[in-house]
């Protein structure tokens, strides 16, 4: 096995923090990924991750989720802009990266 790669459905953390800013945007039509630049004005530091989806919730002690995807994010403006986040989440399972976005 790879150093990358991770026993069958096991969830990995890829990087957590707080921030202020999310923005989503398409790559491209060929390449179903999303491009997320989490943005953190304390620190002014900006990191750029390609995830498979996003999901988005307001109301955390709730857990549900608003989800973008490179095929759903096709029908609205993009770039699109998520204010007001406090922690945001990378992790793989599966295969499938996901950034969860919490208010």
């Amino acid at each position: 096995m790879k150093l990358d790669q991770d026993p069958i459905g096991e969830l990995r953390v890829l990087d957590s923090g707080y921030t202020d800013q999310v923005l989503l945007d398409t790559i491209s039509e060929e390449v179903l990924r999303i491009n997320a630049t989490v943005r953190n004005s304390l620190q002014d530091l900006n990191k750029l991750y390609m995830v498979d989806r996003a999901l988005y919730t307001n109301t955390p002690g709730i857990p549900l989720y608003m989800e973008f995807t490179p095929q759903n994010m096709k029908s609205i403006k993009t770039p699109l802009i998520i204010s007001e986040v406090k922690l945001y989440t990378v992790e793989r399972v599966w295969g499938m990266r996901t950034l969860r976005i919490t208010r």
